[in-house]
């Protein structure tokens, strides 16, 4: 990965839908096709999956328990999530008006405002490793988000909403 990696991905807000939309995904899967991301959790994406370390430490974990995993290799990247994910809101809430136009997110009013994959199957195949980083860094955000309790990542990842 070149130094300029999170500048380049982050400015592509069509690859931040593909991002939430394959996390929400995962979590979908996840929980049995029962549930989706609760609406307030899916600012902890793109803060995770476009900042490199953390994306490499993620995406080289399985799963289950893949969150406790890399932090438990890596405590240093909880270090700065507050501020992207208070700095990158913005670009998350344009990634979730390209994934609900496109068709790539549903939301489901009737279950507590939980995101769902609106397509089962990918909308494009990527070769580059970054975006291979990125979207397994993706998946594995995405169970986490079914694993643990909105308190659980709060504690675990020092956040707070």
């Amino acid at each position: 990965m070149d130094v300029l990696f999170e500048q380049r991905v982050i400015q592509n807000t069509g690859l931040a839908a593909e991002a939430i939309w394959q996390a929400t995904l995962e979590a979908y899967v996840a929980s049995g096709r029962v549930e989706g991301i609760p609406l307030p959790l899916v600012f902890l994406v793109l803060p995770m999956v476009f900042h490199r370390r953390t994306a490499l430490v993620l995406a080289s974990k399985t799963q289950p328990g893949a969150l406790y995993k890399a932090l438990s290799d890596d405590r240093e990247i909880t270090i700065g999530l507050q501020a992207r994910m208070q700095s990158m809101a913005d670009r998350t809430l344009h990634a979730l008006s390209i994934g609900f136009q496109s068709g790539l997110l549903q939301l489901d009013e009737d279950h507590r405002r939980h995101l769902l994959p609106g397509r089962k199957t990918a909308p494009v195949s990527h070769v580059t490793e970054e975006v291979k980083t990125i979207f397994g860094a993706a998946k594995r955000v995405g169970h986490a988000l079914i694993e643990m309790s909105p308190i659980q990542l709060a504690a675990h990842l020092n956040i707070r909403f």
